[in-house]
């Protein structure tokens, strides 16, 4: 029997906390001096060997929680109620405000979110930049704690390793996409997703698809390259790609799919700054702890405001996220 990928990543959790505690007079002297050796006097190796515990403990509960949240479901047959539902939804403010609350006191992750626009009391689609794993945490206080209501999340399907998201995530109706291997079916479920999401809830994705680094954004735009010499994608659509500086240009179908099952839904776009070279493991202990707080805006757009027709949508999209660049370049110069 195939175990599925959440129950391998909780095993592991299962495996690495106890080891990690166990030897953690060891390790925590060896990543010290690993720091002190790179002038690194903050110790950003530490505190990333600490906020592992942290997130490994996780694991551990989502695991427990899980199990004892199907069970009372009367071994998952009412998993889908709003009642079970509700209760996964609590346990998942709980994750994302205790991982955000560990990652200020030991990474000085600090999230500033701003008091305007107001985000809407209905049904709306929320595009994110995406930086770092990090971000992808961002929406859940806004729309968990701020609108209390549910947060459904389109994700890459490499995230069902993590015990928590692959435990919770299913059953709080996240779609998780194969990128690319399976596109018809993923845009089949993102369509059911849409389709079935709770009332007033808020539907998340990340157009761009990966993190926004320098070494992605050089495969984006080879590969686009490659398509605007064979005809694939036009000259222009390869000059607006070319143009972004922070941002990589966004995939298209998956919010597509989103507005056409919510033709009435707003969108809302978010950016950020303050989270550039941490998606990778050796820039984020360069930038450890962070030096500057987390910066947070959104920009609402009524359904009045965005395109109909797909082709429309697919350039007042790349417009938008035109538009989003600019601020990061903004915010990033001080300008």
């Amino acid at each position: 029997m195939r175990l599925p990928k959440r129950s391998l990543g909780g095993l592991a959790a299962v495996v690495l906390l106890p080891v990690l505690v166990i030897t953690a007079p060891i390790w925590l002297v060896v990543a010290a001096v690993a720091d002190l050796a790179t002038g690194l006097r903050r110790f950003p190796t530490v505190r990333l060997g600490l906020f592992a515990a942290v997130y490994l403990s996780w694991g551990l509960i989502a695991l427990v929680t899980s199990t004892y949240l199907w069970l009372s479901a009367g071994f998952g047959q009412r998993l889908g109620s709003v009642g079970v539902m509700n209760k996964h939804r609590i346990v998942q403010r709980h994750w994302a405000n205790s991982l955000l609350s560990w990652a200020r006191r030991l990474l000085d992750v600090r999230i500033e979110f701003p008091d305007s626009p107001t985000l809407p009391q209905r049904t709306f689609i929320l595009a994110s930049r995406h930086a770092s794993m990090v971000d992808a945490i961002i929406p859940l206080p806004l729309v968990t704690d701020r609108l209390d209501r549910f947060a459904h999340y389109i994700l890459k399907d490499e995230l069902r390793w993590d015990p928590s998201i692959g435990s919770y995530g299913p059953r709080l109706n996240n779609v998780f996409v194969a990128r690319g291997r399976d596109t018809d079916g993923d845009l089949d479920r993102i369509r059911t997703m849409a389709l079935t999401a709770q009332p007033e809830s808020t539907v998340i994705i990340f157009p761009e698809g990966t993190y926004a680094t320098r070494s992605n954004r050089d495969r984006v735009l080879a590969s686009l390259r490659r398509k605007a010499d064979v005809g694939e994608i036009s000259p222009e659509a390869l000059e607006r790609a070319e143009a972004f500086g922070h941002l990589l240009p966004p995939k298209t179908l998956g919010i597509t799919e989103l507005q056409n099952a919510l033709p009435d839904a707003p969108i809302v776009v978010m950016g950020h700054v303050g989270l550039e070279g941490v998606a990778e493991l050796g820039g984020l202990r360069k930038r450890l702890p962070l030096p500057r707080p987390v910066k947070v805006r959104w920009w609402v757009f009524e359904p009045s405001e965005v395109p109909a027709d797909d082709d429309a949508f697919e350039l007042w999209l790349n417009e938008t996220w035109a538009q989003l660049d600019r601020w990061v370049d903004e915010q990033l110069s001080g300008t």
